[in-house]
């Protein structure tokens, strides 16, 4: 490992460390969108093995999210909870069945749920 290399790691473990819950938030919808968009490409290389290691870290996200809903929000942490299982379940119907179509779905909701949460921390004071 060089030392650019450690040098962003160090960075990128800063940055988590340090940002609020909003911002948190922001970068799993990021990391998870990037992590499908980066499986959609090894799909179309006919990289399968790295593909599915791909949508597995975009699951393993996307459960990080449903275990950090606040239930006592009511009806909103309900909704995304049923939302996250269900993208949980896109996922794994693309790797089941060694497709990436279902991925385009939950990059959609991701990002739609992505610029929400943007749009309610440009709005905080």
């Amino acid at each position: 490992m060089n030392m650019n290399t450690l040098g962003y790691q160090a960075y990128k473990k800063t940055q988590v460390q340090t940002a609020d819950q909003g911002r948190l938030i922001l970068m799993c919808y990021d990391g998870a969108i990037g992590l499908l968009r980066q499986a959609e490409k090894a799909h179309a290389e006919k990289n399968y093995t790295v593909m599915n290691e791909l949508l597995n870290k975009a699951q393993n996200i996307v459960w990080e999210l449903t275990n950090g809903l606040n239930y006592e929000a009511g009806e909103v942490a309900y909704n995304l909870d049923a939302l996250y299982n269900y993208m949980i379940r896109r996922i794994i119907d693309a790797q089941y069945n060694n497709t990436i179509d279902p991925t385009h779905e939950v990059i959609t909701y991701l990002q739609e749920l992505r610029d929400t949460w943007q749009n309610i921390i440009q709005k905080q004071p």
